[in-house]
């Protein structure tokens, strides 16, 4: 696809339609004579424009919210015509009679009707103000006019602005009724996190055949660190085919083909911190983080770490046989503790042993994890913070050591039990609830410090429940999830655990590392959630293999 030929100029909410139909004229109304100034052959036009059955569209109302024509919008057409040859105009809406008014200028003298003229042909609407926004202007060449574009301001800085002017409706057209307008721009709407609160950043779209952006210009975060734009893409465009980059940061859109419908809006939301997802949690009185995009896997042929694609997704399967050092699978997700590949003089440390340590005839955890001299009872903290995995690079979270962590036990409690956070359905201080999504998958969902449940999805119940409660009491779809992640959730798949050799409970249970040791050499702290029961500082032994979760600090 050549993007060059992309029009740039979507961010204040300009449509352009498959076809611009207007009231029929009279060919006796048509004053079509030459124009003196050689710009064509004048045809003044007065047309009624209808949005598919809603009337209130092109300009934004903040305290009404709704989208409503005003004062200074303009409908600026262009085409060819068999009779006409070229033609173009610009007509003003004229609140008094709640029609848009002005003139086409053709190359060729026409006689034909208005409908005839400009059926099959583009208009795009411009609100009032869009040429303040400095990104396109009108060139007025009479029947040779054209949009002049800017590149390097071609994005609304704000949905109020832009993207809630525009709509996917289409509709049949009847002569005589005036024309429906039907976008042909995809337009993304983006929520980009995890930037410096209050300061102007650069964001740009570009092509990755060669790297050139396409579509750049510069937008305020607000208070918390967000920027908010929108971009206006040709429908059938690949998403796939494109890069965002916001303050310096590559923000991924997509992992595979997207290809965009024309007419349709898509919210983007994404964290500019690779790897990381969009909501905030507070993990102490203080702090806060972002989780990560899915649970840690480690692949032994490469010798790399990285993030699952999908929060939901698990690697081993229930009573599979991983072999001792799982020497029968390469990629591993369920870890003993403090196994980072740290060698502090540890006897197990890599992130695929299995095998039990003996120590006086019982079988514990005393090889994992530092150890000072001959005793194991350290966190994974100070000193021996090399044994946490977040000390690792990870390929797709920024690839650079030590800017992921494991929480602490206390912090898993704090996020679980402690912390202010919205009331979803009726429940003040929602911060959990088990879940059982795409029909196939238990585990527990993390509601944000802030969030809205989204319209459309059901209201989760047992929330904040500690005793017993169905992993079936609250079922999403995969609409439905979407939907709850860009809204800032969390999901923590129930991945079971390793027991030497054998994966046990998938789908029953939920273990999650924490960094902090219990009072016992062979023995650390774990979240701990079953169909009866939640614990966040439960404690096993240190061999058993569970799943980690790393967090990224949000300030």
């Amino acid at each position: 696809m050549n993007t060059k030929n992309i029009l740039k100029t979507l961010a204040l909410a300009m449509l352009m339609p498959a076809m611009l139909l207007v009231s029929a004229c009279d060919k006796s109304e048509i004053a079509n004579e030459e124009n003196t100034e050689k710009k064509g052959f004048a045809l003044p036009v007065t047309v009624n424009a209808t949005r598919g059955g809603d009337d209130t569209k092109a300009t934004y109302n903040e305290s009404t919210r709704k989208l409503e024509f005003s004062t200074g919008d303009k409908l600026f057409v262009e085409g060819s015509h068999i009779d006409a040859d070229r033609f173009a105009g610009t007509l003003d809406y004229v609140p008094a009679t709640g029609k848009f008014s002005g003139t086409i200028y053709t190359e060729s003298l026409y006689e034909g009707t208005i409908d005839d003229l400009l059926n099959g042909n583009y208009a795009t609407l411009l609100p009032a103000g869009y040429g303040s926004y400095d990104y396109l202007e009108i060139i007025d060449e009479g029947y040779e006019a054209h949009l002049g574009e800017n590149a390097y301001n071609s994005f609304a800085t704000s949905k109020a602005a832009g993207v809630e002017q525009l709509s996917f409706e289409h509709g049949e057209y009847t002569s005589g009724t005036g024309f429906e307008l039907e976008p042909q721009k995809a337009i993304l709407n983006f929520t980009i996190t995890g930037l410096t609160p209050s300061t102007i950043v650069t964001a740009a779209l570009s092509d990755d055949v060669d790297w050139t952006p396409d579509i750049e210009g510069e937008v305020t975060t607000d208070g918390s660190g967000n920027a908010t734009f929108a971009i206006g893409l040709e429908g059938s465009s690949d998403l796939n085919e494109f890069s965002l980059s916001v303050a310096g940061n590559a923000i991924t859109l997509v992992s595979s083909s997207k290809v965009l419908a024309a007419g349709k809006i898509y919210n983007i939301t994404r964290n500019a911190i690779p790897g990381a997802l969009i909501g905030k949690f507070s993990v102490s009185s203080t702090d806060k983080v972002y989780f990560s995009k899915g649970n840690l896997q480690y692949t032994k042929s490469t010798s790399k770490w990285s993030f699952m694609d999908h929060q939901y997704s698990t690697v081993e399967t229930l009573n599979q046989n991983v072999g001792d050092d799982y020497a029968s699978q390469d990629v591993v997700s369920l870890f003993g503790w403090g196994t980072s590949g740290w060698d502090n003089g540890n006897t197990y440390y890599q992130p695929y042993n299995t095998a039990y340590v003996s120590s006086s005839g019982s079988s514990k955890g005393y090889g994992y994890g530092p150890k000072n001299g001959s005793t194991y009872t350290y966190d994974l903290t100070g000193t021996y913070a090399n044994a946490d995995w977040g000390h690792n690079a990870i390929s797709n979270g920024g690839n650079t050591a030590d800017t992921w962590r494991t929480l602490t036990e206390d912090e898993w409690t704090y996020l679980f039990n402690t912390r202010s956070a919205s009331t979803v359905n009726g429940t003040a201080d929602a911060r959990y609830a088990k879940a059982y999504l795409f029909g196939t998958t238990h585990g527990v969902i993390i509601f944000p410090d802030v969030y809205t449940h989204p319209a459309g999805v059901t209201a989760p119940t047992g929330i904040n429940a500690t005793s017993s409660t169905s992993w079936y009491g609250n079922k999403y779809t995969a609409t439905d999830w979407a939907k709850m992640e860009a809204a800032g959730c969390v999901f923590l798949p129930a991945a079971g655990w390793r027991d030497a050799t054998t994966i046990r409970r998938v789908n029953e249970y939920v273990r999650y590392w924490t960094s902090s040791k219990y009072n016992s050499a062979g023995y650390a702290r774990n979240v701990g959630i079953a169909d009866s029961s939640m614990n966040p500082a439960d404690y096993n032994q240190k061999n058993y293999g569970y799943s980690v979760r790393l967090v990224r600090d949000a300030d």
